[in-house]
């Protein structure tokens, strides 16, 4: 059994994270009045449990990713300890743009069922729009923040770890998908962020199965 908590947040945080999004009532291709109907026709519960899912699972990838940075500083040079301290910048401003997503989400899904009562129910849906306008906007400065601290956490840990085992290369996939998730700031492609999300599970799995070291043994 692993000594810290690291493989089994980078482990299940995906898989957590995955079934909120996917028990999630609101389209991500949906905007304007069809977001809005999308609200009104979701079912509160159902709109909660799955937001509470998926933000523990968030929690649960950026905590690990976060915790793993701390363990390779343990055997890491002064390079890739200020690399891995930049990568947090980038993962705290991520995980910071999930909630407010999730945040705003809830609120406007209150001001289309209850609303404000000084305002009429015209004005509580422009204003409900307009929230979700504000975190689809707030949405697209995901890649380049999530993608760079994904860029350099998997660089500094290929240059701390050094593979020499063909497993030990799975410290490069972050970086791998840090840049599919660069490039989507020219193209939406939903494939690269999912590989951002399961990038750093073989990881987990790996130290779990004892292919790995337990970077967080290392640490202690």
């Amino acid at each position: 059994m692993c000594k810290s908590l690291t493989p089994y947040m980078l482990a299940l945080g995906p898989i957590v994270m995955m079934a909120g999004f996917f028990t999630w009532p609101i389209g991500d291709d949906e905007f304007g009045q069809a977001a809005l109907d999308s609200l009104k026709a979701a079912d509160d519960n159902m709109l909660y449990f799955s937001g509470l899912l998926a933000a523990t699972g968030i929690l649960m990838i950026f905590g690990g990713l976060f915790l793993l940075s701390q363990d390779l500083m343990a055997n890491s040079g002064k390079m890739e300890r200020d690399m891995l301290l930049m990568s947090r910048i980038g993962f705290m401003f991520a995980f910071t743009v999930f909630y407010l997503f999730f945040a705003m989400s809830l609120e406007a899904n209150w001001l289309v069922k209850e609303g404000d009562d000084h305002l009429t129910a015209e004005e509580n849906n422009a204003l409900a729009l307009d929230v979700i306008n504000l975190s689809n906007h707030i949405w697209y400065s995901l890649p380049i923040a999530w993608g760079t601290a994904l860029l350099l956490l998997g660089v500094s840990a290929v240059r701390t770890v050094a593979p020499k085992e063909p497993m030990e290369w799975a410290y490069a996939l972050p970086a791998v998908a840090g840049l599919g998730m660069i490039t989507m700031l020219w193209h939406d492609n939903d494939a690269a962020f999912f590989f951002a999300m399961f990038c750093a599970m073989p990881i987990g799995v790996l130290m779990l199965t004892g292919h790995l070291k337990d970077t967080g043994a290392d640490s202690d």
